[in-house]
């Protein structure tokens, strides 16, 4: 389950599934959080934090991520960083574990494009050995693994950064001379780690010393 959008030629993938759990989870949080409010004195609010906690945390990592394919290059937005891979440093896209960006010297995956788990991979793999044909020649067609399946989250941006890879190679579009020096332009989420730490330490111990 996805969420896609174009714009002209660019690309940005959502995972639906994970935004889903998101939302749920927040609501439960600020349902938690009224009803400590509603239910106890003011002087109770410091109960409220881990609730506080469950909902951030849930913004941070299944609403936030998304990954985008525009002119530049891919850009991974994960919970803790955002990473700008250029056209020219990709050599590969792998999608064993998830979407994955390789270059010379590093791999970049995307935290909202995971491969298939077990008990999916094992249902497809199920579906395409029953669904397998044979072409004229009496050949078997080469099997998909798990994670490049359209079906999934990383098949999905993997086909989308493959065939904008594929054209911009046959345009002569890519800086080849340039690949072996080109690095990710990485940007930390410093302030989105400062507020999730500050959560953590007041949710273990102001609750703890107050009791």
């Amino acid at each position: 389950m996805t969420t896609a959008s174009h714009a002209s030629s660019d690309f940005t993938f959502r995972p639906r599934g994970p935004r889903i759990l998101a939302v749920v989870l927040m609501i439960l949080a600020g349902v938690g959080v009224v009803s400590i409010l509603a239910t106890s004195s003011l002087h109770s609010w410091p109960a409220c934090l881990p609730m506080i906690l469950v909902g951030y945390a849930a913004w941070l990592m299944f609403w936030m991520p998304r990954v985008d394919v525009h002119e530049a290059g891919v850009t991974l937005v994960n919970p803790l960083q955002t990473l700008l891979v250029s056209w020219s440093s990709i050599i590969m896209v792998d999608t064993k574990y998830a979407m994955t960006l390789v270059t010379p010297h590093r791999r970049y995956s995307a935290w909202a494009a995971p491969a298939p788990g077990v008990i999916s991979a094992l249902r497809d793999a199920r579906s395409s050995a029953k669904s397998e044909r044979r072409d004229n020649s009496g050949a078997r067609y080469a099997s998909v693994r798990p994670g490049d399946q359209r079906s999934s989250d990383s098949g999905v941006v993997a086909s989308v950064v493959r065939t904008r890879l594929e054209h911009l190679a046959e345009a002569g579009a890519l800086d080849i001379e340039a690949t072996e020096n080109a690095k990710a332009v990485r940007s930390i989420h410093w302030f989105h780690l400062g507020v999730l730490l500050v959560l953590v330490v007041l949710s273990l111990t102001i609750p703890a010393v107050l009791i």
